[in-house]
């Protein structure tokens, strides 16, 4: 799986949790907090980032700068898978 995959499936992770934005609207480097992701959305967000990469996140994982963007987000599963 390289970045790029994880990247989109990313975006179509976020796309599903916050309806209201486009794929143009969500670059690489967007706070994804600034377009409309709340407390309760970011919950659903680390659940389903962690069934659609089969990962498991420690508590001390999931925190703003690991899930600030979808650059972040990539680093983290890249971390967590390895590669």
């Amino acid at each position: 799986m390289s970045a790029m995959d994880i990247n989109q499936q990313i975006t179509q992770v976020i796309l599903e949790i916050i309806p209201d934005i486009t794929s143009a609207e969500l670059q690489d480097d967007t706070d994804i907090f600034s377009l409309g992701l709340d407390s309760i959305n970011a919950m659903t967000l680390v659940s389903n980032i962690q069934d659609v990469f089969d990962i498991q996140l420690d508590t001390n994982e999931i925190n703003f700068e690991n899930f600030q963007n979808i650059a972040t987000i990539t680093a983290m599963i890249e971390q967590k898978k390895g590669f």
